[in-house]
């Protein structure tokens, strides 16, 4: 489910560009991807790139779970595990090497998110049918949190943005285990 929501948000990246910038189809710009390779070396197909990174997961604190019952279409009553309500971090790095450049596409992505902060499936079509809503809230970013970020990729600094993609929600399987049905007080039901 992460990967076809940032998916998403690469081909929606990628939409706005050919359009803004005048690119044809071939010329994706926009790429999920590591900003490294795991023993730390440069990604060579990330050159000439905005790349979309994962950088954490965390739980969405303000939408409390659901009750874990429900009704099944049987109309049985069930327990169904509460969905599964994140928030993703995502560095979009421009890694360009004409500066210009990276800060042209950099811009470029500030714009389409400004516009479009809210991703649902009747406005974005590459979106998974299993994702209600994506929304986007760029992240204030310290120079100390920088540091520590490009630090932790193995890297040296690119034009880049945080973004925080909120209220991704997984809700995997079916009715773990089925429940008795209470009728009315004094009686029984089978």
């Amino acid at each position: 489910m992460i990967q076809q929501a940032l998916q998403a948000l690469v081909d929606e990246l990628n939409a706005h560009f050919r359009v803004v910038f005048d690119l044809n189809e071939s010329q994706g710009r926009a790429m999920l991807s590591a900003f490294v390779g795991p023993d730390g070396t440069v990604l060579t197909d990330t050159l000439n790139k905005l790349c979309v990174t994962l950088i954490n997961i965390e739980p969405e604190s303000t939408v409390r779970n659901a009750p874990a019952g429900r009704t099944t279409t049987e109309g049985e009553f069930g327990r169904l595990n509460p969905a599964l309500r994140l928030n993703l971090k995502v560095l979009l790095a421009a890694n360009f090497s004409d500066y210009t450049e990276a800060l042209k596409f950099l811009s470029g992505t500030l714009a389409l998110f400004q516009r479009k902060n809210l991703l649902t499936a009747q406005n974005t079509p590459t979106l998974d049918r299993r994702v209600d809503r994506l929304i986007l809230e760029m992240e204030s970013t310290t120079a100390q949190e920088w540091s520590f970020l490009w630090g932790m990729l193995g890297s040296k600094y690119v034009p880049s943005v945080v973004y925080k993609v909120r209220l991704l929600t997984i809700q995997e399987g079916g009715v773990t285990q089925s429940l008795p049905v209470i009728g009315s007080l004094g009686q029984q039901t089978t």
